[in-house]
Formats: C-alpha cells, sequence, structure tokens
C-alpha cells in the first residue's frame, strides 16, 4: 500500500509543470554584479537581457506604483519572447503591442532623464576557459537577444569545451541604479554557422520570392499610375473636344446670320437698282 502511494505521489508531481520566471538583478550606481551561467556540455542556449528603470530611481508612491506596472508588464513580455520561435531562434524584438499606458510611463521616464534610450548598462559575456567575451550596451525596454551562446561569444581555437561562462552587469550611470532582466532558453546545439549574428526574420528571408512580390508591387503600381493619367487626359480631351464643338456650333450659326443679312442686302440693292433704271 505504501508502495502504491509513494508511485501515486511520484507520478502527480511530475505531472506539475512550474513556471519559472526571468532573473532580476538590480545594478547600483557606478557598479558591477557577475553570476555564472552554466548548462550542459552537449547543449547550447539563448539569452534575452533586458533593462529597466529600477524603482529606486525615486522614493514618490507615484513612480513606484508606475515602476512596478512596467516590472509586471516586461517579465510577461519575457515570458512570451521566450516562447515565441522563428525557426530555431528568438526574435529580437518583443511579439505583440504594447498597452497605452505603458507606452506614456516609458516615454515620460526617457523624457525626464535626458531623453537618450541608451540606459548606460552593459552586458558582458566571457568564456572562462578561452577568454573570449562579447560586450554589449543596453537600451531602455529594449531586449537584447543572444542566440546560440556557444557560437556568440567565440571561443580560442584548441580551447577545451565550455560548460559554463561569466555574465557581468555594469553600470556606469552615477545618479540612478538599472534593473536588469535576464531569462535563458537551453536548445540543442545548431548548425556551425552563427545564427545570432544574422538579423531577425523578416520579409528578406523570403528572397527570391519576395523580390518578385515587390518588382509586381511596382508594376501594379505603375499600372494603376498609367492609368490614372489616361484617365484624366481622356477627361482634358473630352472637354476640349466639347469646347471645340461648340465654338464650330456658334460659328456656324453666326455664319449664317451673316449670309442672311448678304442676302437682305443684295435683293434690297437690285430692287433699287431696277427701279432707278425703270425695269421694274
Amino acid at each position: 500500500m505504501r508502495s502504491i502511494l509513494s508511485a501515486i505521489f511520484m507520478l502527480a508531481t511530475a505531472s506539475i509543470a512550474v513556471d519559472g520566471y526571468p532573473m532580476i538583478l538590480e545594478i547600483a550606481e557606478e557598479s558591477e554584479r557577475c553570476i555564472d551561467y552554466n548548462f550542459p556540455q552537449d547543449e547550447d542556449a539563448h539569452v534575452v537581457f533586458l533593462s529597466v528603470p529600477s524603482a529606486a530611481v525615486e522614493t514618490e508612491d507615484v513612480w513606484i506604483q508606475k515602476q512596478k506596472k512596467l516590472e509586471t508588464f516586461y517579465l510577461g513580455k519575457m515570458l512570451e519572447l521566450t516562447k515565441f520561435r522563428v525557426h530555431t531562434t528568438l526574435p529580437r524584438k518583443f511579439p505583440g503591442d504594447y498597452p497605452d499606458d505603458v507606452m506614456k510611463v516609458q516615454e515620460e521616464f526617457v523624457a525626464e532623464y535626458g531623453g537618450e534610450l541608451k540606459s548606460g548598462a552593459t552586458v558582458k559575456i566571457t568564456n572562462p576557459v578561452s577568454y573570449g567575451s562579447r560586450t554589449m550596451d543596453t537600451y531602455w525596454f529594449t531586449p537584447v537577444v543572444i542566440n546560440h551562446i556557444r557560437r556568440a561569444v567565440k571561443s580560442q581555437q584548441g580551447a577545451p569545451p565550455l560548460e559554463g561562462y561569466e555574465i557581468c552587469f555594469k553600470n556606469t550611470n552615477e545618479d540612478y541604479p538599472v534593473m536588469m532582466m535576464m531569462e535563458a532558453v537551453t536548445t540543442a546545439q545548431g548548425a556551425e554557422e552563427d545564427e545570432d549574428a544574422g538579423e531577425t526574420f523578416d520579409g528578406s528571408h523570403l528572397t527570391p520570392l519576395a523580390e518578385q512580390l515587390e518588382e509586381s508591387i511596382a508594376a501594379a503600381k505603375t499600372v494603376v499610375r498609367e492609368m490614372g493619367y489616361m484617365e484624366s487626359r481622356e477627361q482634358r480631351m473630352r472637354k476640349t473636344a466639347d469646347s471645340i464643338n461648340a465654338r464650330v456650333r456658334y460659328f456656324s450659326y453666326i455664319s449664317v446670320c451673316v449670309l442672311l443679312v448678304v442676302t437682305y442686302l443684295q435683293v434690297t440693292y437690285l430692287k433699287r437698282y431696277f427701279r432707278k433704271k425703270k425695269l421694274l
């Protein structure tokens, strides 16, 4: 009986899925914090970093509520991004739209603190074995995506396989701390090429189909412009023809009137002439 209950308990606990949350680190002014990130030797990982304002930037309750809203929103965005795959990599931008209230808080913060999107915090990933490293600047509310971290941080030739990385966050700001979010997704090792060096999936990856589509669209726009030009030209020609027809009609009326007047004058003159010669 006890063994049956133990088996049921193990099955129940194995069937429970626990959602993970991104790691959150607060980097104080002009300071640096480092962590070690490890994953299995025969696997690879995609890593996402995001810099958001810390609640310690201001002490007012209004700002703390706004910061909490930003933190909650971007925690959801980080989870959403790690679940959204483009082929075997993660996208460079957050999917979906942004609520108006979140956009308003972001714009107010950027405008108040110099109007620059650069957060002043950097992320440095180091291979402790080969000493290969990669340093990246971060920007407010913009994710920094590293696909296939093994190939993103180049190793020296002949270096032994890497089993862990050192990730350091450095805040160069003198006036306020920065909150860093980090999320990682473990994946199997892909091709030898560095997919992270490429661009995010967009229309350019559909060539030559995209090129043909663009050429077709350009040709269609040209045909539409020519049709519009021909239509306007036809309208102008119609107005010109109507104007000429009206002038010809008026000229015909005037010609008939002149002919009648001349005929009347000729008849009157001949009558006077014949009467004067006493022929009538």
